[in-house]
């Protein structure tokens, strides 16, 4: 797919409106990340977590529609079957919980050494099968299983959940997985649209894997779901603060600071939170002008992270005005965008480390900036 300059489209208007949902949404993610910092009952602190991954399946939902396709495979994941697993029956647990259900799992061990192309999709399908089990089943509970299967060419994830609920009758059967078909006791239990095995399953399919419902009665009812499986990155986290060896002796290097660039005082003050929780010095600069005032002053900022849309000096026009300058000359710069589709090659060109999607979760934001921090100090030693 060529990538083209995102003045030349002309976006529809759910992507708009998916494109708008973001902010919010971001917003939502930070201001519970600044309340996770702060002294919680564990009640509390259940609670939180529970948004938290909330927010995180609807932003990722909305970059994936985004995005308008589903991401490529890769040779490896960065989120482990496991944890992902993990994450959505976590999303799902007060649900249970608020019902009187049970909501067991059975997971095997194996499952963190292996991750997922695309982890969305697996959150999405066991997003559908849980919230199915959970709405039909009126007492005892839910059990979810998975384990790795390497009986094939290459491992898959096998996993099953079942439920104690209302079941469907064998002659649905051939219309489970069709878009707005729903069994005659669904209809008479509780509302729906119909639509969310119909997704799960082509979405399971697109994916290589299959969705299947392998058994069904009055007492209840087990889907299975096989996906292939792929190795987890391994990553090593640098340590900004990590004790350095000089002259033989053991030095503490200081924290690093970000310079953050954006018009926006909202989004200055949620990012200096966000990366002053996570051991970042932080200078702020509401435009170009006082960002290039900024990299005056010795020392300078080991990263910038800048906005590309601002009303005085775009992104692009203070990168370039940054790399004349001798200070600002080799400084990594991590750009943010809300642009639906941004002109990646250009700004690769113009001098980026790497641009992030607006909104950015707080975790990625770290981790980008810590990998070019990291990769410039290797560049200089």
């Amino acid at each position: 797919m060529t990538i083209t300059n995102e003045s030349e489209l002309a976006p529809d208007e759910t992507a708009v409106l998916l494109h708008d949902l973001r902010t919010p949404l971001a917003a939502m993610r930070t201001a519970a990340e600044i309340v996770a910092g702060e002294p919680l009952s564990q009640r509390q602190a259940d609670a939180l977590h529970t948004l938290e991954l909330a927010i995180d399946s609807l932003l990722a939902i909305t970059r994936n529609a985004l995005d308008g396709a589903p991401a490529p495979a890769r040779a490896t994941a960065e989120t482990s079957a496991l944890e992902t697993i993990d994450a959505v029956a976590d999303l799902f647990d007060p649900a249970a919980r608020s019902r009187g259900l049970t909501l067991t799992r059975d997971l095997d061990g194996d499952l963190a050494a292996y991750g997922l192309s695309d982890p969305l999709t697996l959150r999405r399908i066991l997003s559908v099968l849980l919230d199915n089990a959970l709405k039909y089943t009126g007492e005892g509970g839910v059990r979810l299983a998975a384990t790795v299967h390497r009986g094939g060419p290459r491992p898959e994830l096998d996993l099953t959940l079942s439920d104690t609920g209302i079941g469907i009758e064998d002659d649905e059967r051939a219309t489970l997985f069709r878009p707005m078909s729903r069994g005659r006791r669904a209809r008479g239990h509780a509302a729906g649209s119909g639509l969310g095995l119909w997704s799960a399953s082509r979405l399971a399919l697109a994916c290589g894997g299959m969705l299947d419902l392998v058994d069904t009665s009055p007492a209840g009812s087990t889907f299975a779901l096989r996906l292939p499986l792929v190795a987890p990155a391994q990553r090593e986290a640098g340590d900004a603060t990590a004790p350095i060896q000089a002259d033989g002796h053991e030095t503490v290097r200081p924290a690093p600071c970000v310079l953050v660039v954006d018009d926006s005082a909202t989004n200055r003050r949620m990012i200096e939170v966000m990366l002053e929780a996570a051991g970042f010095r932080v200078v702020l600069a509401d435009g170009g002008a006082e960002a290039l005032a900024c990299l005056a002053h010795a020392p300078g900022p080991d990263c910038v992270l800048l906005d590309l849309t601002m009303p005085d000096m775009s992104g692009l026009e203070t990168i370039e005005a940054m790399r004349a300058l001798e200070a600002g000359a080799c400084v990594p710069v991590i750009g943010i965008t809300a642009a639906v589709v941004p002109d990646r090659a250009r700004l690769s060109r113009a001098g980026f480390t790497t641009v992030l999607d607006k909104p950015v979760a707080p975790a990625r934001l770290i981790d980008a900036i810590a990998r070019a921090i990291d990769g410039s100090r290797a560049e200089d030693d």
